[in-house]
């Protein structure tokens, strides 16, 4: 009796330290949520990213049907390229790039920015920007075992998935570097004003200044 009763006893511990665990978990996603400043955008960031690798992983455990796992993996991966290049991106760090074809045939990148960064909330900036460097790693990842393995079929999926996360990330961090630069111009344009409005006559320091 008293060793049953212990093990009920322990039995018991042991769903408590489970239950105690997920509501940790969910006490921790709540905070950070209630930190963003777009928590449905934040969600919908990680979620399609997270969807593709599950469905990838583990959806072969309902279907053995490749064709299922193929076109749920590449419909849940086009999600999260469209709405992170059209959505996320602009919400959370109030970034967003597409490219234009020119006449001869050349790429011509296009970025809109902030005018003020600093405005971007840092919860989700860090959401965005981890989730956009540790996605193609994962990828990267499952692609290197499927090499190994010869699986043909599902490296295409992984190649498909690294091409649409890259794209993504090389964009949004060509535009981040834009904005930067925009930033450091106004700084510099701030302080050769001050100094001209300092040292020279207000017509004379309009005058430099327009010519700059």
């Amino acid at each position: 009796q008293v060793s049953a009763a212990g093990g009920a006893g322990s039995g018991g511990g042991e769903g408590s330290y489970s239950t105690d665990n997920i509501a940790a978990n969910e006490g921790m996603v709540t905070r950070v949520l209630r930190g963003s400043a777009h928590p449905t955008a934040a969600v919908f960031h990680v979620a399609f990213k997270l969807g593709a690798i599950a469905s990838y992983l583990l959806l072969g455990l309902f279907t053995n049907s490749f064709v299922i796992q193929f076109v749920v993996t590449v419909t849940l991966l086009a999600f999260d390229f469209w709405t992170v290049k059209n959505v996320t991106g602009r919400l959370m760090v109030g970034l967003r790039w597409w490219s234009d074809m020119n006449e001869d045939g050349s790429t011509a990148w296009r970025f809109e920015t902030l005018d003020d960064p600093d405005s971007v909330n840092s919860t989700d900036y860090r959401i965005f920007w981890w989730s956009m460097y540790v996605t193609p790693v994962v990828w990267l990842a499952l692609g290197i075992v499927a090499a190994i393995k010869f699986h043909i079929s599902w490296l295409i999926v992984v190649l498909i998935a690294i091409t649409l996360t890259a794209a993504n990330t090389l964009g949004y961090l060509r535009c981040d570097k834009e904005a930067q630069k925009r930033v450091q111009n106004a700084v510099g344009n701030t302080f050769l004003q001050a100094a001209l409005d300092r040292f020279l006559p207000p017509t004379l320091s309009n005058a430099v200044a327009s010519r700059m």
